[in-house]
């Protein structure tokens, strides 16, 4: 599409400083043949104008206007061999009107306007030396004339010095119009070409902005929104009106922060959110001019997704350092609980084997909590699959039913779709919710109910398939909410403290997302969003 613009804009061009020129001088040539022919036939003598042989005039105008409508026609048809025929035209101009000269006079002042006309106007259409050509035929041939007069022995000798001044003056007028011609089409072909390549680089811009993973905004001095990227379109939810709408209608919590930062520019913007589902973003103002109240450039990022890469970032190394520390700790771990077991066979009192079951239980603990450091060290990469989510759903609530230690449980997956897939290692996926579950029927039961659990699909604004995990516990304390994911982070006694930093890696394993999406006394909602990959089948 690019490249058919930019032929077209060539195209364009060449209507313009060529073709266009040349069917101008056609219908100028036309005019001047039709006047002429008028003139003689009406019997009316031009003012400048007279010939003593009218009948051959006559003849020669009447041709002089034939050759005139079939170059008209040829400018408009024949749309290739410019050269050759501004030349052929040109050519015959000069034939012509010398013929109308002789006919007439060949001092006459008023079809020697025309020659120059005629030479002058062919020569801007042309390569300079062509030009020069033209006016050399036609200084020749008056200089031919002018012979052909002096033949008369009344003749004025003087009149091979007006024909040199004249044909001076040919050759001054074409050449001088062709160059200022030429200046002309080559000024108007760099414009062009600039102009193109402004829209070429317009157009490559509009791409990169479209293809940013942080939005883009730009505002003009009344607060319209000119330019959108598609990241900021669904940052902001997706708004329907797009046509330079106000900020203040598109997004108030931005327009505040703008408000905010115009009056205090060195203070950081603090986060907004669109709306109470959509991403928190942390904005960015730059203006682009220096004039006051000029237009801005807002850059929205995810805050979700940079805390997900610094959190990563600093994991990295942890993984490293806690992989190292459990290899150095599971071998005396496991001569500590051999060694307790030996001990727990020997015949002992009722408080030397409450000591033995302390030593067994927080042995089994650490050994857990080295399996699982181990097993995120040497975690592999996950073998994505196509998995319809309501039929795993039905698997898994059969494991769940399984495991006498989860129950009373329920498992509600009303609000998963039909066909709806995702891509997913199934081990990871199975291992994931799991853990989930795992985790709610430690810290979400409630003496006075049974624990619920609730499954819903849906898609987010960037139209990434999501499985949200419900339940009916007690809500996550303020106080622990920011520290959730942190490995070892736990508040049961006996807890790991891994149990949802895993979950997080193996979705991050699979290119996907886990986090919070809200708690309270209700209950607690976890979202698993997916790669775009997965989709609800049709």
């Amino acid at each position: 599409m690019l490249n058919d613009t930019i032929r077209g804009s060539t195209t364009s061009g060449q209507e313009r400083y060529t073709w266009r020129p040349l069917r101008l001088f056609a219908w100028y040539r036309l005019v001047v043949a039709l006047m002429l022919t008028l003139a003689f036939v009406t019997g009316q003598d031009t003012l400048f104008i007279r010939s003593d042989q009218p009948v051959l005039f006559l003849q020669i105008a009447v041709v002089y206007l034939t050759v005139a409508l079939v170059a008209l026609v040829l400018a408009y048809q024949v749309r290739r061999l410019l050269t050759l025929q501004v030349g052929l035209q040109t050519l015959l101009d000069i034939i012509i009107l010398s013929a109308l000269i002789y006919t007439a006079d060949a001092q006459d002042p008023g079809l020697a306007a025309l020659m120059l006309v005629a030479v002058a106007g062919g020569g801007i259409l042309v390569a300079t030396r062509l030009a020069a050509l033209f006016a050399a035929l036609a200084s020749l041939t008056l200089l031919f004339l002018e012979f052909l007069t002096q033949l008369d022995a009344t003749a004025d000798t003087a009149g091979y010095a007006r024909v040199g001044a004249f044909g001076v003056a040919l050759f001054l007028v074409t050449l001088a119009g062709n160059l200022l011609a030429r200046g002309a089409r080559e000024g108007h072909a760099l414009a062009e070409q600039r102009g193109e390549d402004l829209a070429d680089q317009e157009v490559l811009n509009g791409h990169i902005v479209q293809r940013l993973q942080d939005g883009v905004l730009v505002l003009d001095r009344a607060g319209r929104v000119r330019l959108m990227n598609a990241t900021a379109w669904q940052f902001l939810g997706r708004p329907a009106e797009l046509d330079a709408p106000l900020l203040d209608d598109l997004c108030p919590p931005l327009a505040r922060a703008l408000a905010r930062w115009r009056a205090e520019p060195r203070r950081e913007p603090e986060s907004v959110q669109a709306a109470p589902t959509a991403p928190q973003l942390q904005p960015r103002f730059r203006v682009l001019s220096d004039a006051p109240g000029g237009g801005v450039v807002i850059f929205l990022e995810d805050l979700a997704e940079m805390h997900a890469q610094v959190q990563q970032a600093k994991l990295v190394s942890l993984g490293r350092l806690t992989a190292s520390i459990a290899h150095e700790i599971r071998n005396p771990l496991s001569a500590m609980t051999h060694a307790g077991q030996l001990l727990g066979e020997a015949d002992l009192g009722s408080g030397d084997r409450r000591l033995v079951d302390i030593i067994h239980r927080h042995g089994q603990r650490l050994n857990t909590i080295v399996e699982n450091v181990l097993r995120l060290s040497r975690r592999q990469q996950p073998d994505q699959e196509a998995i319809d989510l309501a039929g795993f759903l039905a698997e898994l609530q059969r494991d769940v039913d399984s495991q006498p230690e989860l129950q009373p449980v329920t498992l509600d997956t009303g609000g998963v779709d039909e066909g709806f897939t995702v891509a997913f290692d199934r081990g990871h996926l199975n291992q994931l919710l799991m853990n989930l579950i795992t985790n709610a029927a430690r810290h979400a039961r409630r003496p006075e109910r049974n624990l619920a659990l609730t499954f819903e699909t849906g898609h987010d604004v960037r139209e990434q398939p999501y499985l949200d995990l419900a339940d009916n516990g007690p809500g996550i304390p303020e106080t622990d909410r920011e520290r959730l994911f942190e490995p070892f982070f736990t508040t049961a006694g006996d807890g790991t403290g891994l149990g949802l930093y895993l979950c997080r890696e193996l979705c991050e394993a699979n290119h996907a997302r886990l986090g919070l999406v809200h708690t309270d006394a209700a209950g607690t909602r976890f979202r698993i969003t997916f790669s775009a990959t997965g989709h609800e089948a049709p």
